[in-house]
């Protein structure tokens, strides 16, 4: 009897410490990761995305200050701007453009992991696997959007991967060769309309 009651007690407590150990990791982990998005408020990356349908499109991306330019230049020259309420679409071989609100698409969701610190803590998880980090969106509101991933290299932390699943499918855009140190031009995120602009 005492022997099997101190085998409990002993199971007891390894289950808690070891409960504990992993809320301290994942409080370190979601400091050191908030800390790595903190210091990201300016940079420049290029990219290739993996669209629904198979094909992939490559480009760059300037991001400052919840503002983001992204210029597709293959196999099409596309591109899109978004700031906070207003955003802005334009595809130079067709000369169309488009202006819409950008609320409740995957620019918000984006932007929003830059305040991670903000955001309740029930909203996302986040998963640390083989050196990579996933910041996963459990409450998303977006209506075309089901799945929302960031994901990061870790040791040392870097941005490298978002994915998300729309009605259409899966997209997959990889990021590399980052750059945090640039300069923001004052056009660098103007949505005059480009068409005319020429």
């Amino acid at each position: 009897m005492f022997n099997k009651l101190s085998f409990y007690l002993i199971l007891i407590i390894f289950v808690t410490l070891s409960y504990q150990k992993n809320l301290l990791s994942d409080e370190l982990l979601i400091e050191q990761l908030s800390k790595y998005i903190e210091d990201l408020n300016k940079f420049k990356c290029n990219f290739i995305q993996l669209n629904p349908d198979g094909t992939i499109s490559e480009g760059n991306m300037i991001y400052s200050d919840n503002k983001i330019k992204i210029s597709y230049l293959k196999p099409s020259a596309i591109t899109f701007i978004a700031r906070e309420k207003k955003a802005m679409y334009f595809h130079e071989d067709l000369l169309e453009l488009h202006y819409f609100n950008p609320n409740k698409t995957a620019f918000s969701l984006f932007t929003s992991m830059f305040n991670l610190t903000e955001m309740p803590k029930n909203s996302y998880s986040i998963n640390s696997k083989n050196d990579v980090i996933n910041l996963n969106f459990d409450e998303i509101g977006v209506d075309q959007i089901v799945e929302f991933s960031i994901f990061f290299q870790n040791n040392p932390i870097e941005l490298k991967k978002i994915k998300w699943t729309g009605e259409s499918g899966e997209s997959i855009f990889s990021i590399f060769n980052i750059d945090k140190n640039i300069e923001i031009h004052k056009k660098t995120f103007s949505m005059v309309n480009p068409i005319l602009n020429n």
